[in-house]
């Protein structure tokens, strides 16, 4: 049974420059405070009153555009295109999507005063009236970032093992996405292995928004052989990347699998043509797999096609770079945005298993091109990534050692809190003291 532990995130290399919680006091200037004899006067209410509002929460329609919306809410033509030419600098208003709130505020005159509309987890888009017109600023929502600490053992897949201890499905496809370089999902996970994973939440103050963070730690021990990936971002690097302990890059060119959960149904080579009877090239490999499971891109890329393709069905090929190319066939569907000329990252999602085209059942069959010719992908010697050298290497092995410092103390505080002794009253007025077990 795994063990799951919220505490504060204490990592510098992944915290927030900004601080997440500012509480602050006005004190009063005792310095230029100046005793007087004589009585006040009477108050007299020299602040203008605060201006009432009338707050409507709006919601995106299936069918209704923002402007319509608007309208429909009590704003004028002309407002409402102000308001959205000035919420559109910050924001692709063709991501707007149906369900999506806003809220709107109106002057007692009835005009449309302020729009406001939350951006993402941590940042609020606040459009306002001003003399011109409308003006739309980003205000930084306050959120608390705690680290969580879950592990577990595998009973089946690892995806439903790490759902049962309580893993959120977004941090399980991540997790199985940055160890896609070094582990098949399909022939090395076996009963009986563990995983272990230390990942960041935010928490707005209210308690009542989550949103998943980053994976900072994971491990894998597959038959007793633990595989440890760590994230970090290198001095001269635009992005962090995942390292093991050693300062070797996890990432490689192309992940060894573009599917998880699958079973390998057919190999690489010659076979008979379950469709058209006789013995063929068979150019890649079949993964048997429920219709609708996700299928990634094995690496980063450019799509090539994204189209019906004669006896593929529905069929997608990516260019890696000038050596390397991938491709996925018999989709049900393309992924959200698909289409030739599209440039994909690796682990994103780029189709769902389906069983289009000349198949007897649904399936993935997945090629990888090597300067154009099919190649066997299970015999591919896929290309590792950097490592990290000098002072890179010494900052990430400091890095590493505070996260695993990290894990040791909440270790112990379950070792503590499992061996503790519990005083309970017995039925005579005597104690009754318990030991729990170890986990």
């Amino acid at each position: 049974m795994g063990n799951l532990i919220d505490f504060p995130a204490s990592n510098p290399q992944n915290s927030d420059s900004r601080p997440t919680i500012s509480l602050e006091e006005a004190y009063p200037d005792s310095a230029n405070y100046v005793p007087s004899d004589e009585i006040a006067p009477e108050p007299v209410n020299i602040h203008p009153q605060e201006p009432t509002y009338d707050l409507k929460e709006i919601s995106i329609k299936s069918g209704q555009g923002m402007m319509d919306i608007l309208v429909n809410s009590g704003a004028s033509r002309q407002d409402a295109y102000n308001a959205i030419k000035a919420l559109s600098a910050h924001y692709d208003m063709k991501k707007l999507q149906v369900g999506q709130t806003l809220q709107a505020a109106y002057g007692s005159d009835g005009r449309l005063a302020e729009l406001n509309m939350q951006k993402s987890f941590d940042h609020m888009i606040r459009v306002s009236r001003s003399e011109t017109g409308f003006e739309a600023t980003i205000e930084d929502l306050p959120f608390l970032k705690l680290t969580r600490h879950v592990q577990g053992v595998i009973d089946d897949s690892l995806f439903l093992s790490a759902y049962q201890e309580g893993l959120p499905n977004s941090v399980i496809v991540n997790m199985i996405r940055i160890f896609s370089f070094d582990v098949d999902f399909q022939r090395e996970i076996r009963k009986g292995d563990s995983f272990e994973i230390l990942y960041e939440r935010k928490m707005s103050e209210d308690g009542r928004r989550v949103e998943e963070g980053n994976i900072l730690f994971a491990k894998l021990t597959l038959r007793g052989k633990p595989v440890s990936l760590y994230r970090y971002q290198p001095q001269k690097g635009h992005f962090a990347d995942y390292f093991h302990k050693n300062g070797k890059s996890a990432k490689k060119a192309l992940m060894r699998t573009p599917i998880e959960g699958a079973r390998l149904s057919s190999y690489y080579g010659k076979r008979k043509h379950p469709v058209l009877g006789y013995t063929r090239m068979h150019k890649g490999l079949d993964f048997s797999a429920p219709t609708g499971t996700p299928i990634m891109a094995a690496g980063d890329g450019v799509i090539e096609r994204a189209s019906r393709y004669g006896a593929y069905g529905n069929y997608v090929r990516i260019r890696h770079n000038g050596t390397y190319k991938t491709a996925y066939a018999h989709l049900s569907k393309y992924g959200r945005g698909i289409k030739s000329g599209k440039r994909v990252k690796q682990g994103q999602i780029i189709g769902y298993v389906g069983a289009t085209g000349r198949v007897t059942g649904r399936h993935l069959h997945y090629e990888v091109f090597v300067n154009g010719k099919q190649v066997n992908p299970l015999r591919l010697k896929i290309p590792t990534g950097i490592t990290l050298k000098g002072q890179d290497k010494q900052k990430f092995l400091t890095l590493a050692g505070d996260i695993n410092n990290q894990i040791i103390a909440k270790k112990q505080n379950i070792l503590l809190t499992w061996n503790q002794e519990i005083a309970m009253n017995s039925v005579d007025g005597g104690q009754e003291i318990l030991r729990m077990p170890s986990p």
